[in-house]
């Protein structure tokens, strides 16, 4: 096995998540991992180029590092270890035209500013050395880290190396960049798609890909979003290879949803198909879809989280919200059990209604396994015990600072 760091995204408990159910169902072998936060170190049986495709298939990874060495002691040990000749020969993808690199340091707690100089002066001291015989450039950032977007617009893959430096307490990992997440793509598909839906909330293409990749199982074919909304989880269930169906309550959505889709299919080169066959106008409380009731379909999807608020709620405010919400949901899975006996896995987002008295939960988990749906454990407790990424009822917290309404995640299966 080959061993590899990632670096997680805004919401590592989640990416964590998505990461190894997409391993565990693509069926990778993978050993022993350790968690560092924001960095996972993992053991996988694969070679460095089929890790590297792997980076656009993931939403709550940043960056995958190929890891080279690891040492133990003090960051001045590193120029003993990667002398100018072990860079160009071992990190620098090419020698010929001009050579860009940069150094990134993974660690908590930070190291000491002491440490940030020495590190900056050995990056141009490998610089001087190099540059009678080689046109070198170093990048380098006020922090500890390069973004992905400093990474991609320097070439630093393509035309020389950014080499990370992950520390776990007493140990260093010394890695090699293999991929960056294309902001570009994703910013693309958030923002330039013909027919946003303000109304239905704005779920981050980023949050669908994860949430499709921690519900599917490997043998899935299709995937059904019943609260289509404008399309999100469903041009992200295209990317990934699969078959989709959706369906929404309102008109004015579906004809959003098959328009972007059908921008999305051109602008990916996608092979064309009948939209109007596989999204259609349909409520989730009563539809009925024979032909996507199958073992190999899963729901994935975002129903309504209730209007946009600009400010905590009352919680006498929050309680009329919350009961709408429930009978919504739960009308909803009692139509799953009804309609769609043969679909076992369903990814959903559930709303989260922050008030000036705390956060308000939608009370319906009990409710859901008396229909016969139970949560799925995707990570063991050691984990997830005391992560502020974790509702009190085992759920994925997704927000941002300035949110009133978060997302709690939840992957349900069929008992």
């Amino acid at each position: 096995m080959n061993t590899y760091a990632f670096l997680l995204g805004t919401h590592p408990i989640i990416s964590l998540a998505e990461l190894l159910s997409f391993l565990a169902n693509q069926k990778i072998a993978y050993g022993e991992y350790h968690w560092l936060g924001t960095i996972l170190i993992i053991d996988i049986k694969k070679q460095p180029e089929d890790i590297a495709h792997l980076q656009n298939e993931l939403g709550g990874i940043v960056k995958i590092f190929f890891i080279k060495e690891r040492f133990r002691g003090k960051i001045f040990q590193l120029e003993k270890i990667l002398t100018p000749e072990v860079m160009l020969k071992e990190f620098f993808a090419q020698r010929k035209a001009k050579i860009n690199f940069g150094i990134s340091v993974y660690a908590d707690p930070e190291p000491s500013y002491a440490e940030l100089n020495w590190l900056k002066n050995f990056a141009h001291n490998i610089k001087r050395r190099l540059k009678d015989e080689h046109s070198i450039r170093y990048v380098e950032d006020r922090g500890w880290s390069l973004s992905s977007v400093q990474v991609e617009r320097n070439r630093l893959i393509d035309t020389g190396a950014e080499v990370a430096l992950i520390r776990d307490q007493d140990h260093y990992y010394i890695g090699k960049t293999l991929t960056v997440q294309d902001y570009r793509a994703y910013s693309q598909r958030d923002w330039d798609k013909p027919s946003p839906d303000a109304k239905s909330g704005m779920l981050p293409p980023k949050l669908a890909q994860m949430i499709i990749n921690l519900s599917r199982p490997q043998k899935t074919a299709n995937i059904y979003d019943p609260f289509c909304g404008s399309g999100i989880v469903l041009q992200e269930a295209l990317l990934l290879g699969l078959k989709i169906y959706g369906s929404d309550i309102s008109p004015e959505a579906i004809k959003g949803t098959i328009k972007n889709l059908e921008w999305f299919i051109k602008i990916k080169r996608i092979p064309k198909m009948s939209l109007p066959t596989r999204i259609k106008e349909a409520d989730a409380t009563t539809v009925r879809w024979p032909s996507i009731n199958k073992p190999e379909t899963v729901v994935v999807t975002e129903p309504y989280l209730g209007p946009p608020l600009r400010a905590p709620l009352f919680s006498h405010q929050a309680k009329g919200l919350i009961k709408d919400l429930s009978h919504l949901y739960l009308g909803f899975f009692e139509n799953l059990r009804r309609n769609f006996k043969s679909i076992r896995r369903i990814g959903i987002v559930l709303p989260v209604i922050k008030t000036r008295d705390g956060l308000q939960y939608l009370n319906i988990l009990d409710d859901i396994s008396k229909l016969g749906y139970s949560r799925r454990v995707i990570l063991p407790e050691r984990v997830t015990k005391k992560d502020p990424g974790i509702s009190p009822r085992g759920g994925f917290l997704y927000s941002r600072p300035d949110q009133f309404v978060l997302r709690e995640i939840f992957v349900f299966e069929k008992k």
